[in-house]
């Protein structure tokens, strides 16, 4: 275990932390021979234990979540772990190094067991964690993964296999506790031996927790189940055509070629409250119209992605207006959706500011030749508009989605800085100096969504991004053989905290049942504050 070392005795506490852990492991599982020559060792061990001073005797109940990692991983080379994948870095773990986690994680992250005796799955949460927004993005894949696992290695989960046991989460954006270290993104905010996280979202573009593994969300999971049970290609991965209404819109279906489409940058998405309480607070009371618009301006640089999409627009509209010269507006990025009965909205009627406009599906989407992925609610997905006709300007955030190593700049989509910065640049740039190849770029964005749907193409996406980490996961883990896992999970300091909340026969999908009731989530600590991925 990774431990902060107080004064200058790295050595000795390096040495004891690690004999301690040796000794634990050896008494677990290996035997009676190793427990001797472990015994025999001891006279060095309690010298190394009691010769440094209290200073360093700290070290050793010092809290992860209180730890100064960045100090303990000061040999990590960063380019190295920049470039690494954490699924081929895996180390071997037990249910020890899993309950180790749990101090990380302020919510949506539980651990997930089998059981040969029941032969069934459980799943356990933290007493001590919240119960909010990503929660029940959690349970749903909890109860689709354990179908997966069933059922792709058979032999390992029966009657007379051994327990296993993994971590997973699941969100838009991790729920771990968002430490100075997160905050500041000064990687890594977790020791390099702490045991894989399946992820099911978003993970973060940086190694902030290296063993973090990007899993699909629920929404693209079904998928994959789909996969596992029949062999074949969702309907959400296909074409959209009569019959399939959620499917991909390629140009070729819909009949839209790149030189018809509507020059112009697209977004649709939900106006979530928390969007609407950060602009609140920059238009002063009784500020209206054109003066509104330009105290955001002036303030551009502390909206959000979303709302700085909506002043380009109001600018590129009034621009429109005033010069009369009958080309559209560059940009058409608003909200589809927002609480009419909110203060908030009202406000922002009455101030005259054009935030909100009629709702788009994908079809009415693909019209358009510019498609921008800023997230919301309701709006189209990064891979959903690569498929579409138009070119995607790939909008850069502090996370990514699982298959986001098979996109590449310039090749399949328009880079778009953070901040937006670049946004008009970009834009003149494929319109008017490059469109022959703004329109290669599309098409190759296209192919790349195309390659889900297609057998071939979606059994190399399985094998990648789910069979091989569930395996190299599996083979990592090393069962106890001395305790029974409930014995070490409630002896455990953080595993006292964890309860079932969900048990899985999987013996199809979604075989499972909620062990607890509401009144369970209702007692932890929920907090409705959403946590945004912009304060990564």
């Amino acid at each position: 275990m990774k431990m902060v070392t107080v004064h200058n005795n790295n050595h000795a506490v390096s040495f004891r932390t690690k004999s301690i852990e040796l000794f634990d492991r050896l008494l677990r599982r290996d035997g009676g021979l190793l427990i001797l020559l472990t015994l025999l060792a001891m006279p060095l061990l309690f010298s190394q234990l009691f010769l440094s001073d209290n200073g360093s005797n700290r070290a050793l109940t010092e809290s992860p979540a209180m730890m100064n990692v960045a100090e303990v991983n000061s040999h990590i080379n960063m380019t190295a772990l920049l470039e690494s994948n954490p699924v081929d870095n895996i180390r071997p773990y037990d249910l020890d190094d899993l309950l180790r986690v749990i101090p990380y994680y302020d919510h949506a992250m539980a651990l997930l067991i089998y059981d040969p005796i029941d032969d069934r799955f459980f799943a356990y949460y933290s007493t001590n964690h919240r119960w909010k927004r990503g929660c029940e993005e959690l349970t749903v894949s909890i109860k689709m993964i354990v179908y997966i696992l069933r059922r792709l290695f058979p032999q390992r989960f029966t009657p007379t296999s051994p327990e296993f046991a993994m971590v997973i989460s699941a969100g838009d954006v991790p729920g771990v506790r968002v430490t100075s270290c997160v905050k500041k993104k000064d990687y890594p905010c977790s020791p390099l031996d702490l045991p894989p996280i399946l992820h099911f979202g978003h993970v973060f573009q940086l190694p902030l927790f290296p063993s973090m593994i990007a899993m699909p969300s629920s929404k693209h999971l079904k998928c994959f189940n789909y996969w596992t049970r029949f062999g074949s290609v969702c309907e959400e991965f296909q074409p959209i055509r009569p019959g399939n209404p959620h499917g991909f819109v390629f140009g070729a279906n819909v009949d839209l070629a790149w030189e018809y489409l509507v020059p112009q940058v697209i977004w649709r998405g939900e106006d979530h409250q928390v969007f609407q309480s950060i602009v609140s607070k920059l238009i002063p009371r009784g500020v209206t119209g054109s003066d509104a618009m330009d105290v955001l301006r002036d303030h551009i640089d502390e909206l959000i992605p979303q709302y700085k999409g909506v002043v380009y627009t109001a600018n590129a509209e009034r621009e429109a207006r005033e010069t009369q010269s009958g080309k559209l507006p560059w940009a058409n990025i608003k909200f589809s959706n927002h609480a009419k009965d909110s203060q908030m909205y009202l406000q922002f009627r009455q101030a005259g500011i054009p935030v909100t406009r009629e709702y788009m599906d994908n079809k009415d989407l693909a019209k358009f030749r510019y498609q921008i992925d800023l997230g919301g609610g309701n709006s189209a997905g990064t891979l959903e508009k690569l498929a579409m006709p138009g070119a995607l300007f790939h909008h850069a955030t502090a996370t990514k989605e699982y298959y986001f190593n098979r996109m590449k700049p310039y090749e399949h989509y328009i880079p778009i800085a953070p901040d937006l910065s670049d946004l008009w640049k970009k834009y003149i740039w494929a319109e008017s100096e490059s469109p022959g190849t703004a329109k290669k770029i599309s098409e190759e964005g296209t192919k790349l969504a195309a390659s889900f749907g297609t057998p071939e193409g979606f059994e190399s996406i399985f094998e990648e991004y789910m069979r091989t980490p569930l395996l190299r996961v599996m083979e990592a883990y090393e069962p106890s053989m001395y305790k029974p896992w409930r014995t070490i999970v409630s002896d455990h300091v953080e595993g006292s905290s964890m309860k079932p909340i969900v048990r899985c026969t999987a013996s199809g999908p979604y075989d499972c049942q909620n062990i607890v009731g509401k009144k369970f989530f209702q007692e932890l600590r929920v907090d409705e504050d959403l946590i945004e991925e912009d304060q990564y």
